[in-house]
């Protein structure tokens, strides 16, 4: 049974008022105080429930990365080439974008059914995950992956929202462990999967490239299906934990301790919610915001879901060598993952992205010019990758967090934004790998890490001190009514609402 809550408010407005250099500097009398309450916090219902989402996040690295490992078998099985499969896997991203729209509409005017939300996530994606090596048609394989990126969506919608109502301002590190579980699973599964993929083609007799497996040899030496059912009878594990959950909230929820959602539809579009009253500075932030992440996930997926085929295609590795390489740049990325949870807790989050994208870049350009043909080149340097690429997504999360009033929407647009940014990577990435060379994936990857950097530099000059704005007359009348209205509605003293827009027009 779920432990009940052992901080009370009054230690949180406690830590929350003392002083910024205690929290920033952790001395050796804090790290063991804070090593005697560990049984304490163990027993905060935050703290299981941070766990849970760990644990979800590292059950989503297993079903969303299996594809990565097994598309070469998934590939001869329907017998087509990576154009075509590329395609209909797009068919994932689609869904993932519609889910996240659709539940970051639903949590800002609902978020007490979170948790739900998650249960529904994981039973979806579980369908879609247990269906997907069984299929033999294209069209099959694109329904399940659309249904399992409806479950991605809702998971990414739904757990940021979660998170951030557990922890508050102080989410930045429990944001970081929440997704380190993900590159663990993603580092597992290739491993898990190398026993049952079908064996490495003949190497080429006289220059000559030996034919793709018929349909029926496909089937017959690839066993994969069995690594996707056991993936998705944890997912279903999973959903029932976080019905669970919902349960336990709905006994406890209370509206008056929870964040204010919009009562009418020109509340929820107003932009000026999101950065006390600043609607035009709102909306170039989230625009960039948007950016950021459709440019961060063109940069990744062409690497992680095409890695594999690019090393056994070039003949640079077998496949089980492939796997392997592939399971180091996960363990960089899970280790860099952990190392995140206690450099985000002490370090701005805008010099940990400032580091973290510069290297990225930096190491996109050494993969496509030097590690294109230097088998050691690449290794090396996909281990470096992993570990300045892992904490960018919950980095830009927090970003948001910091920055901005992060309802359940804003962290629908980084959704959203990823989706977009991964369904048009899917296409032009197999595109490209198909018809231009597996080299063009190289150079797509380098080109969007250049152009993450470039967007992030303007997002954080953009909320420099050089930047600061006072709010203008119109931006103060919106948003003096919309106090006015959340006043009446709550029975609260509207009396700040006039008191803004003296102070404004003075």
């Amino acid at each position: 049974m779920e432990a009940t809550p052992t901080k009370t408010s009054t230690d949180d407005r406690a830590e929350d008022e003392s002083p910024p250099d205690s929290r920033r500097v952790p001395t050796m009398s804090s790290l063991v105080r804070h090593v005697k309450k560990l049984p304490e916090h163990a027993r905060d219902y935050r703290v299981i429930r941070t766990t849970a989402l760990f644990f979800a996040w590292f059950c989503m690295g297993l079903y969303v990365r299996i594809v990565g490992p097994t598309m070469i078998d998934l590939k001869d099985r329907l017998g087509v080439d990576y154009e075509e499969i590329s395609r209909v896997l797009v068919s994932h991203t689609v869904g993932y974008f519609l889910s996240t729209v659709a539940g970051g509409i639903f949590l800002d005017f609902l978020p007490k059914y979170a948790y739900v939300i998650l249960g529904f996530a994981f039973v979806m994606a579980g369908l879609g995950t247990a269906g997907t090596p069984f299929t033999s048609t294209l069209w099959g394989l694109g329904f399940l992956q659309h249904v399992a990126g409806w479950g991605h969506g809702f998971t990414d919608a739904a757990g940021s929202v979660v998170c951030v109502r557990l922890w508050g301002a102080k989410a930045s590190a429990p944001m970081h462990a929440m997704h380190s579980g993900y590159p663990i699973g993603a580092f597992i599964i290739p491993l898990i999967a190398i026993p049952f993929l079908s064996p490495d083609r003949p190497a080429a007799v006289n220059g000559t490239t030996p034919a793709p497996p018929t349909v029926e040899e496909a089937w017959r030496l690839s066993q994969v299906q069995w690594p996707y059912v056991g993936v998705s009878v944890l997912q279903f594990i999973i959903g029932s934990v976080f019905f669970y959950f919902q349960y336990r909230e709905l006994v406890t929820y209370d509206d008056r301790k929870q964040e204010k959602s919009p009562r009418s539809f020109s509340a929820f579009l107003s932009p000026s919610r999101f950065l006390e009253g600043q609607g035009r500075k709102a909306v170039f932030l989230l625009a960039f915001l948007f950016l950021f992440y459709t440019m961060f996930q063109f940069n990744q997926n062409p690497f992680t879901q095409y890695m594999v085929s690019y090393m056994v295609e070039t003949g640079m590795y077998s496949k089980p060598e492939a796997s392997v390489v592939y399971s180091t740049f996960w363990i960089c990325y899970a280790s860099m993952r952990w190392i995140s949870i206690a450099i985000a807790a002490w370090v701005p989050i805008h010099i940990m992205l400032s580091v973290e994208i510069t290297g990225l870049c930096i190491s996109g350009i050494v993969l496509a010019v030097w590690g294109a043909t230097d088998k050691t080149v690449f290794w090396a340097f996909t281990c470096i990758l992993g570990l300045f690429s892992s904490s960018v997504f919950p980095g830009g999360t927090a970003w948001a967090n910091r920055y901005l009033d992060a309802s359940s929407i804003v962290f629908a647009i980084c959704v959203v934004g990823a989706s977009v940014g991964s369904t048009a990577a899917n296409y032009v990435t197999g595109y490209l790998f198909e018809y231009v060379g597996p080299r063009s994936m190289l150079y797509l990857f380098m080109g969007c890490g250049c152009a993450l950097l470039v967007v992030f530099a303007v997002m954080q000059v953009s909320v420099s001190p050089l930047f600061e704005t006072r709010l203008t007359q119109e931006e103060a009348v919106e948003m003096s009514v919309q106090n006015d209205n959340n006043g009446k509605r709550d029975g609260d003293d509207v009396a700040s609402a006039p008191t803004l827009m003296s102070s404004q027009q003075k």
